[in-house]
């Protein structure tokens, strides 16, 4: 990919050599100091990373760049918008202050060569380096790099506010070999309250349930590029039906099957999600401890922490959560139906290895999935009770089965911890289920308010 094309560095002629260069124009002068991080901005381009960076001039002088960056916790980030607000908002008041002399921000926009600086979201918009800058003199304003791209070659346009020298000046400007140029960074932290009965909320903006919806429809199937269309066409059939559930502008409708129904949730006449709920009679007397809200979701989805049983911890996504919200946040304890969806099943061959380690023959456990921290994910080694084959859609088109699966073997309890789970038959790395069969794999739990 070439890399500013329009301002290779030429031989000096003999004209350049003789004559001295013009003085710089008072912007750039001011400009000029920020050189490094518009070639680092451009370079990040290169490497698609598209994220809007700042850097900012001491009071006392020197130059430190500033970021935000994503924690060990993903489940929570700014839109491009939030993080250029935010930065916006500090340095106008630090350089108010007096704590900084000026600052510049970067981001990719809509400008070409106009007077429109909006910041680019859709792959269309993508136009433009646009600096907004402002200087303790009191110059203030937004200048922008328009780009294209073309033959796989990314072409930068030079700013129009400087001349060509002043361009080529910026373009030829050499970074530092491993020097560290956001040595100001900020890590993004998803907000975290408790409440009067201290349940302890946390939200989340980018939760989806993608992964879901491969549990039921096939991960193969769903992820072909119309997989989801199914979906949707069920999501507007759901839509139209009697709501099971109206109120302050909130309803659900559901779409029932054999043994999972598809529930939509709409606010305002508006679609907002459509969870599939495992039909199951197990119910479990649980205690919840954190909830995690789906801001993204017009906070009417959450995944649920708490205890089972007085016993063993838990996690689920709550299904019923947009019509029991208020419920689930006024009171810890709840009989809850609690079933999963598998993602992908194995026949377990725990205890057959050679080793020193040894297992039971009614060993069985289960432990949160690392690989999707925060989506009431877990592996197990369980054993299969029983199971019975199980379609939804129309016509039957997508089939499943229905597994009673036990997690937990408690000698003085024979249902201690056993619940009802779907698997897709796309989803298995095995042909057949047999009954007393010893699985593995990974599921989603959820669960709903009994009764």
């Amino acid at each position: 990919m070439a890399l500013f094309d329009r301002f290779r560095k030429k031989e000096k002629t003999a004209e350049e050599k003789t004559n001295p260069i013009a003085p710089h124009s008072e912007l750039y002068s001011a400009m000029s100091r920020y050189n490094e991080y518009i070639v680092r901005f451009m370079n990040m381009q290169h490497q698609g990373n598209y994220a809007p960076i700042s850097a900012y001039e001491h009071a006392a002088g020197g130059i430190s760049g500033f970021l935000y960056v994503i924690g060990d916790d993903a489940s929570y980030s700014l839109s491009a918008q939030e993080v250029i607000d935010r930065m916006e908002n500090r340095f106008e008041q630090e350089l108010a202050q007096g704590k900084i002399n000026s600052y510049v921000i970067l981001y990719h926009s809509q400008f070409a060569n106009d007077t429109n600086h909006q910041l680019a979201n859709d792959d269309h918009e993508f136009k433009a380096i646009t600096i907004s800058y402002h200087f303790n003199n009191g110059e203030k304003g937004k200048i922008g790099l328009p780009y294209s791209f073309g033959n796989d070659e990314l072409t930068y346009h030079g700013f129009a506010n400087f001349s060509q020298e002043e361009n080529n000046l910026i373009f030829r400007t050499p970074l530092k070999n491993n020097h560290d140029y956001f040595q100001d960074r900020e890590e993004i932290t998803a907000p975290v309250s408790e409440n009067e009965i201290g349940l302890k909320i946390k939200k989340t903006n980018n939760s989806d349930l993608s992964n879901t919806w491969g549990g039921i429809f096939g991960f193969e199937s769903y992820r072909k590029p119309n997989g989801s269309q199914s979906l949707r066409e069920h999501f507007a059939l759901a839509m139209i039906k009697e709501p099971v559930f109206s109120t302050n502008g909130i309803s659900c409708s559901e779409l029932n099957y054999e043994d999972v129904a598809l529930k939509s949730v709409v606010v305002d006449g508006k679609p907002v999600t459509m969870v599939p709920v495992i039909k199951t009679d197990v119910v479990l007397d649980v205690v919840n401890k954190e909830i995690h809200e789906w801001e993204n979701v017009s906070d009417l989805q959450a995944i649920i922490a708490g205890g089972g049983r007085d016993t063993f911890g838990i996690s689920y996504l709550a299904t019923d959560y947009a019509e029991n919200r208020e419920k689930y946040l006024s009171q810890k304890a709840w009989d809850m139906k609690i079933s999963g969806i598998v993602y992908v099943l194995d026949v377990s061959t725990l205890g057959e290895e050679d080793g020193e380690l040894k297992y039971s023959e009614d060993f069985t456990m289960y432990m949160p999935n690392n690989d999707l921290p925060g989506q009431a994910c877990f592996d197990f080694v369980g054993q299969l009770e029983d199971f019975r084959e199980t379609h939804l859609l129309e016509n039957n088109t997508v089939k499943g089965y229905l597994m009673r699966v036990r997690l937990i073997t408690n000698p003085d309890v024979k249902d201690f911890f056993t619940i009802d789970l779907f698997v897709n038959p796309e989803n298995m790395r095995f042909p057949e289920l047999t009954a007393g069969m010893k699985l593995t794999g990974m599921f989603q739990m959820q669960g709903q308010i009994a009764g």
